[in-house]
């Protein structure tokens, strides 16, 4: 039993996070264009020394978020069964939102 509930359950968990998230992508695009229309703004206007950007502390705050967050992921993302039902979901939910 125990067997069953460990292949099941990184499989139940990808699916569902996989819909959710291509859900939330398809709701959410037009967020994304714009945020990203955004910072390339801002990218545009530190090129043209307009805005000053700390690039240090900008990599600083990212490396910060990939070592709090990254210990949950990878094992989560190691996994064939979590990866296949997770493009799965994905797929389903950029179809169905």
């Amino acid at each position: 039993m125990s067997e069953v509930l460990t292949s099941i359950l990184p499989l139940s968990i990808g699916g569902i996070s996989g819909f959710f998230v291509g859900y939330a992508v398809k709701k959410a695009y037009r967020l994304a264009f714009i945020i990203g229309a955004f910072m390339f703004s801002i990218a545009y206007m530190a090129h043209l020394n307009v805005v000053s950007l700390d690039i240090r502390e900008l990599i600083e705050t990212a490396s910060t978020l990939v070592a709090t967050f990254g210990p949950f992921i990878v094992p989560l993302t190691s996994s064939l069964l979590f990866m296949g039902s997770f493009i799965v979901g994905l797929i389903y939910g950029l179809t169905k939102g």
